[in-house]
């Protein structure tokens, strides 16, 4: 082999699969709450750069610069400070992407444009120079599908190369653009004056007219697609029925290394360690929280309403009058103003006395959490996969969930138990409130301590992530 070979060779050698994803949410921090895709994205960066051969660059926006540039040090990952909240996808009330103004979206993703632009530029001339970036996730059906279609198209027009598009179907945004389409639907009939919509923005429109979602082999569109469930890609077909259907991978989430069993763990020792307190509409209302119950019940999740946080709290009533005193119920989430108003007077006027709203926790807290309380129950309508089960199961605890959606790809009555659907909401919270009384009852955390791991196991959020770009390679005819 000459010279020039042995050169090029080395070269070769030496270059990474790059990777670049664009991000709707921030990441976990103490001074931002986020949500589950946020956690998610940086989960998969995490394990991409663990990887041999493989460098992952991330951007994510900051609510009000909660979290700034210039406290990285490093070079993989770049924030969008914004000054205003991150936008939410389904929330019916308040700061969401259907409730903020057209030129509000416009700079979003003119900013946005420039940032990914630049950054992807930065990457392949500085950090990773000699390499190209090799595949670009975007994070989101809606909004960065958009910036990623308009970024390939500026840089072919520069003579720069197009990577394939990965777009990451996470539940929340295509339930928005269900929504959106639902009330252009009872506008033309006549049933909803244009006035009153709660859903008025128009990504479905402008990625139909963008033709993102159409001829998958053609650069610079969408060229596969990450569905987090079975249900996650019917709903997607749904609204996109162009998009090629063997263009999808399945990508359930898995779950980060924090959850782990800890079968000697006290309740009261990880309450006293936690430090708790009960976060009330007022400061009258706020106070610690007492850590020698005898069992715990687990809720974490947005709050938003298709969540059913009322739904837990109506059980809440029944399992107190069941075992008074003894029994906890811990409600963790970012505590949204207007809804939290509403889910704080009823439970007040409930009468529950042992359930609290905590606000966020990191997920280190919440492993511990997981792992010390009797049952965790999750009973969202339709949950486009459920990430908080897994994590609670591989603590080795017992989960109670909702028929419908993800959870009924992996949950079997061995680890727990799913509610039957019901539009009924006083029938929903006594099913729901009788299966988490039978889970306390019957021990199921022993019971079924063993299996809940052992279900678990498979959706280990570095196994999963391993695999996902193996499929993704294969896929795209790269290996």
């Amino acid at each position: 082999m000459n010279e020039d070979s042995k050169t090029k060779s080395k070269n070769e050698s030496s270059k990474k699969y790059v990777i670049f994803q664009l991000g709707s949410y921030p990441w976990q921090s103490p001074e931002e709450a986020t949500s589950g895709s946020g956690i998610l994205h940086e989960a998969q960066h995490e394990v991409f750069n663990t990887m041999d051969g493989v460098a992952s660059y991330s951007i994510f926006p900051s609510g009000f610069a909660r979290q700034k540039n210039k406290d990285l040090s490093r070079n993989d990952v770049r924030i969008y400070e914004m000054d205003s909240e991150v936008p939410e996808y389904s929330h019916p009330d308040g700061h969401r992407w259907g409730g903020v103004s057209d030129e509000y979206v416009e700079k979003f993703i003119s900013d946005h444009e420039k940032l990914v632009y630049d950054y992807m530029l930065e990457i392949e001339n500085t950090f990773e120079a000699g390499s190209e970036i090799q595949l670009f996730i975007a994070h989101h059906t809606c909004i960065n599908s958009i910036i990623a279609k308009k970024v390939m198209e500026k840089r072919a027009a520069n003579g720069l190369s197009v990577p394939p598009i990965v777009i990451f179907l996470h539940g929340t945004a295509m339930i928005m653009m269900e929504n959106e389409l639902r009330e252009t639907a009872l506008v033309k009939s006549g049933e909803l004056e244009s006035s009153d919509r709660k859903w008025p923005s128009s990504f479905h429109k402008q990625l139909t007219e963008l033709k993102v979602f159409e001829d998958c082999d053609k650069p610079g569109n969408a060229n596969l697609a990450y569905a987090i469930s079975e249900e996650n890609m019917d709903v997607f077909s749904d609204l996109f029925p162009l998009f090629d259907k063997e263009k999808f991978i399945l990508a359930n989430p898995g779950f980060n290394n924090c959850f782990i069993p800890r079968p000697q763990i006290k309740l009261e020792d990880v309450l006293k360690e936690a430090k708790l307190k009960h976060i009330g509409l007022t400061k009258e209302k706020t106070f610690d929280i007492r850590t020698d119950y005898k069992h715990m019940i687990v809720f974490v999740g947005q709050f938003v309403g298709w969540k059913r946080i009322d739904a837990v709290l109506r059980a809440a009533s029944i399992w107190e009058a069941e075992f008074g005193d003894e029994l906890l119920t811990l409600i963790i989430g970012k505590q949204k103003e207007e809804y939290n108003i509403e889910l704080q007077n009823l439970n007040e006027s409930l009468g529950n006395k042992n359930t609290f709203f905590v606000g966020p926790l990191m997920q280190p807290e919440l492993a511990k959490l997981f792992a010390a309380a009797s049952v965790c129950t999750f009973p969202s309508k339709a949950e486009p996969f459920g990430m908080v089960l897994i994590e609670a199961m591989a603590c080795g605890v017992p989960v109670v969930g909702a028929n419908s959606g993800g959870p009924r790809d992996f949950m079997t009555n061995d680890v727990g138990y799913l509610v039957p659907e019901s539009d009924d909401k006083q029938v929903f919270s006594k099913n729901l409130a009788e299966a988490v009384i039978k889970a306390i009852k019957e021990d199921w955390k022993t019971k079924m301590y063993e299996e809940c791991i052992e279900v678990a196991a498979p959706f280990s959020n570095t196994l999963k992530t391993k695999k996902l770009l193996s499929d993704t390679q294969k896929l795209l005819g790269l290996s």
